[in-house]
């Protein structure tokens, strides 16, 4: 039976921590996209640890919801959702971000960057050079909402794999007051 009281409790914390990953992911994104410029190449690998460190935050998180709002337990079934719903709220956090930037915002140099590693990719595939390009023009042609889509899906992805797991390493019974008492 669903118990809506805890569900709108979950929810809650999810969309705080939600808000607090999406920004995780935003400052991420952010110093990958300022990344592509020389001077500002080493940001790159702090983009990474940001990125990397996804599932901690999350785990911290609901470790923090876990043990102070829920006294210490929580089922697997209610951390897993709890993870979706973090990993949700962030991700549409994230691809509103994406899309301004974007939109609004100089990307030449990240696409180019970008098509320059496709193409040997691509070629990798043994594929012809006309394919190669027309590959490669696809993608330039590509707006802001498809490329914001395609990390969104990506993001989608990696909740989708992390949550489970997290939930099952955070999930914790609640210990049987009484069988303390007894044993004492």
């Amino acid at each position: 039976m669903i118990d809506f009281i805890k569900l709108v409790q979950t929810r809650a914390f999810a969309r705080q921590d939600g808000a607090i990953l999406g920004s995780v992911w935003i400052a991420s994104f952010a110093l990958t996209m300022w990344s592509v410029f020389p001077p500002h190449a080493l940001w790159g690998v702090f983009a990474n640890i940001l990125a990397l460190s996804t599932p901690f935050v999350v785990a911290r998180r609901l470790k923090a919801f876990r043990d102070g709002a829920l006294e210490g337990s929580i089922s697997f079934r209610r951390s897993l959702f709890y993870c979706w719903q973090t990993f949700f709220n962030a991700t549409l956090l994230l691809t509103i971000v994406q899309f301004l930037w974007f939109k609004f915002l100089n990307t030449s140099v990240f696409i180019s960057t970008l098509m320059e590693s496709y193409k040997v990719i691509l070629q990798s595939y043994n594929l012809t050079q006309a394919e190669v390009n027309t590959i490669i023009e696809a993608l330039a042609m590509m707006k802001p909402v498809g490329w914001a889509a395609t990390f969104m899906i990506t993001e989608i992805i990696v909740g989708t794999v992390l949550s489970p797991l997290i939930a099952a390493l955070m999930s914790r019974k609640r210990r049987n007051q009484q069988s303390f008492v007894n044993q004492q």
